[in-house]
């Protein structure tokens, strides 16, 4: 019993949605566990990318995503993440490795929420996590907000909590402050990498990061995140069949 309290402590079982007792981390009604299906999606900033996420950042997917972030339940996001690595194998996401959008700290506090939820992924696939990606260069996007330096509405994906509830809103193009993508760690061999991010709304920094990943060596990126904005989405992607897997991405 003492056992089961601590537990709850850390890790409450309600819905982080709605609140429903014991449907931790979402409960049926908030997430259900057959959604109509990830995609696959071509990402608006970048069709050759093919974009893959739970669903649109909005009511109940919102609210369990930012209790996550908010509430530091890390292991909510790997529980998403889980889910949604399921939903990507059962629609033939052909991947090598995992990699995830990386953040610098904020007020000395990490930011890994996208590293949570492609470990989720990561374990569902059964494909090596692997943190490809640097942080961006330039100034905090959260920051450059707060001081003036960017509308509210995004011009990308953030993971600062206190602009990730506008996330989808619609934006006025060139005023926003730009950042530059993520720099890759290190160079790659050929092979299929899987970019993973929490949130995305516009889908530049998944762009950028699909970019600078093909430009050191990696032969096709996916993207996949929990949630995104509507203005991420592209067409469909057509998915003729499950390709081959192929050699892997060499470090």
């Amino acid at each position: 019993m003492i056992l089961a309290a601590l537990h709850r402590l850390l890790r409450p079982g309600d819905c982080l949605a709605c609140g429903a007792a014991d449907a931790w981390p979402c409960c049926a009604a908030c997430l259900p566990p057959e959604p109509a299906g990830p995609g696959p999606w071509r990402l608006a900033t970048d069709p050759t990318v093919t974009l893959w996420a739970l669903g649109l950042y909005g009511d109940a997917l919102r609210a369990a995503v930012l209790a996550g972030k908010l509430r530091g339940q890390a292991a909510a996001l790997r529980a998403l993440g889980s889910r949604l690595g399921a939903l990507l194998l059962a629609g033939g996401v052909g991947a090598d490795l995992v990699t995830w959008i990386a953040a610098r700290p904020a007020r000395g506090l990490p930011r890994d929420h996208a590293e949570q939820v492609a470990a989720g992924v990561a374990a569902a696939l059964d494909l090596p996590l692997v943190g490809l990606l640097a942080p961006a260069a330039g100034r905090d996007l959260g920051r450059s907000r707060r001081d003036g330096h960017a509308l509210p509405d995004r011009q990308d994906h953030t993971d600062h909590t206190d602009h990730v509830d506008q996330a989808g809103q619609a934006g006025q193009a060139g005023q926003a402050y730009a950042r530059p993508p993520p720099r890759v760690r290190r160079r790659l061999a050929g092979g299929r990498v899987l970019v993973v991010d929490d949130v995305a709304t516009t889908g530049r920094t998944l762009a950028g990061a699909a970019t600078a990943l093909r430009q050191a060596g990696a032969r096709e990126v996916e993207a996949a995140v929990l949630a995104a904005a509507r203005a991420a989405f592209g067409p469909p992607a057509a998915r003729l069949s499950v390709a081959s897997r192929g050699p892997r991405a060499q470090q």
